[in-house]
């Protein structure tokens, strides 16, 4: 692996290649999404709560958790692509010699000038779509993974209860 150093006159090539690197050793990405799981965790019906074996509810809050590393890390990565699709974006747009009265359309006219802008346009329009429609989605998880741990420390302390009863 050759090392890339951050300097100005980098390539998005070269960028993405620290990226990846970066990646690869902070051990990213490598949570497994576990769908099958998933699916079971969203399937469960809170009203057989009680019948419901406090190893599978602990099954669910890691692999909810483990879901929640994936998800956020996933999030993220479109985070950064959105980034530098909006520079990238920005840099053609400051640089074109097209004259316009406004930045909003100066910004048009380099765009309609050039396809590949065009293509980067609609993959920020996406992908600012997709982080809008999972904002704040990891505080529904985070809750749920909560929710599963505070019916475990429920049932924990309701046995020791009974087991101290019982001594008496």
């Amino acid at each position: 692996m050759r090392k890339v150093k951050l300097v100005k006159g980098l390539k998005m090539t070269d960028i993405n290649e620290y990226l990846n690197e970066r990646a690869e050793k902070l051990i990213m990405y490598k949570m497994p999404r576990n769908e099958d799981l998933m699916e079971e965790i969203f399937k469960f019906n809170p009203m057989n709560l009680q019948a419901t074996p406090s190893e599978s509810l602990s099954k669910y809050a890691i692999g909810l958790a483990q879901f929640l590393i994936y998800f956020t890390s996933k999030v993220n990565q479109s985070r950064v692509k959105l980034m530098q699709k909006e520079r990238l974006l920005d840099l053609y747009i400051s640089r074109s010699p097209i004259k316009a009265k406004t930045k909003i359309e100066k910004r048009r006219l380099v765009i309609t000038d050039n396809a590949e802008l065009h293509q980067v346009e609609i993959d920020i329009e996406a992908l600012e779509a997709e982080l809008k429609m999972t904002e704040n989605l990891e505080k529904y998880y985070i809750e749920l993974i909560n929710a599963l741990k505070r019916e475990l420390t429920r049932r924990d302390v309701e046995h020791r209860f009974t087991r101290d009863e019982r001594r008496l």
